[in-house]
């Protein structure tokens, strides 16, 4: 997967529990401007872990990227023409995000104590147009769902370092609807109404002026032929 900055060390312990076993113990070291070492042994906890998500999981699903156009404008190797519509000020409200933290980073929706109808984002009024109940909602996690495409398109106008900008609206097995951000998508893929999709977390864009990367939930293929 290549080099993770700060998060390296980590993404390593979670990659060697998903072969730990009881009574393992397992260290811990990273170093650059200083050096921590922390030690950890793993407990009878790890017997409870499904092996379905983690650090293999993702590497096995994950796609080689061959062209070096792409690799140079995600790495911003190259100065990119980003056109009119990409001129506005990409400030992030920061009170309004931490406000929003469970539905942006961990993509927590609702479900209404009153009808049971689930919803993506989570709202204060219930979106069942026969319910309509105040204050009912409680949390629903939507990350592991698998998701049906309902509708997309691919937008050559907006800017996309990666054009086009694959996007359209998808269907959460058991409820909810969301328009959203594809990624994944390379020149030879089909995308299909009612194939399947599933959730990642990806960068969401980029403000340039203040250095501030804003991350959210994408949608890509399930059917995806990773490795290749």
């Amino acid at each position: 997967m290549g080099e993770a900055g700060s998060a390296q060390s980590l993404i390593m312990l979670a990659h060697a529990l998903e072969t730990a076993k009881a009574g393992d113990k397992i260290l811990v070291a990273s170093f650059g401007q200083g050096s921590d070492a922390l030690l950890f042994e793993v407990t009878e906890v790890i017997n409870e872990f499904s092996g379905q998500a983690g650090v293999s999981a993702s590497l096995a699903k994950g796609r080689k990227v061959t062209n070096y156009n792409r690799f140079l404008a995600f790495n911003e190797g190259i100065e990119m023409d980003l056109g009119i519509r990409a001129e506005v000020d990409k400030n992030t409200g920061l009170t309004t995000h931490y406000r929003n933290r469970f539905m942006a980073q961990r993509m927590v929706g609702g479900e209404c104590s009153n009808c049971g109808t689930i919803q993506f984002p989570k709202s204060n009024i219930c979106v069942n147009e026969n319910c309509g109940a105040i204050d009912t909602q409680k949390d629903h996690p939507f990350a592991e769902k698998t998701a049906t495409l309902n509708s997309y398109t691919a937008d050559r106008l907006t800017f996309s370092p990666d054009p086009p900008a694959y996007y359209g609206m998808i269907q959460f097995e058991g409820g909810g609807r969301l328009m959203n951000d594809f990624t994944d998508i390379f020149p030879d893929d089909e995308l299909t109404v009612g194939m399947k999709m599933r959730m990642v977390f990806r960068v969401k864009d980029y403000d340039n002026k203040r250095g501030f990367r804003r991350y959210f939930w994408k949608a890509v293929p399930v059917d995806t032929n990773a490795g290749e």
